[in-house]
């Protein structure tokens, strides 16, 4: 029970984030008239995505060196690193499904653009519960 609480309570402090990431992928949708057009607005989205995790992820991983100084314990920062490895290959794997969900369609780069920028802001969601922990 209390593992079922801590994954929704989790997740609803990555609900901003998620819903943030959904505006502005519909966005490109909305507003481009053709595929190569919402391609490009989701690769723009994409970077500013990279741009704030790793805006994040420099805080976090600070954070995690101060908590391994402060305890003299070398647990933190590695745990943080192995998370890194461990997601970035997700977010590969995942994204690359989802492209080929498509089919091999027009729209299956965009579905892999989306798919990226969803799950790093899921991702920043979960840092900022962190970072907000301090």
């Amino acid at each position: 029970m209390k593992k079922l609480l801590l994954l929704s309570s989790l997740f609803a402090l990555s609900l901003p984030c998620v819903s943030y990431a959904q505006d502005s992928i519909e966005q490109c949708y909305k507003s481009a008239t053709t595929t190569s057009a919402v391609r490009e607005c989701l690769k723009k989205e994409l970077q500013q995505s990279r741009d704030e995790y790793r805006e994040a992820m420099e805080k976090l991983t600070q954070q995690a060196g101060e908590l391994d100084r402060v305890t003299g314990r070398n647990e933190a920062l590695p745990a943080l690193e192995k998370a890194n490895t461990a997601f970035d290959r997700y977010v590969s794997e995942q994204c690359r499904f989802e492209e080929r969900m498509m089919g091999g369609g027009t729209g299956s780069g965009a579905a892999n653009l989306a798919c990226q920028i969803n799950l790093l802001h899921v991702r920043m969601g979960a840092i900022e519960s962190h970072l907000g922990a301090q």
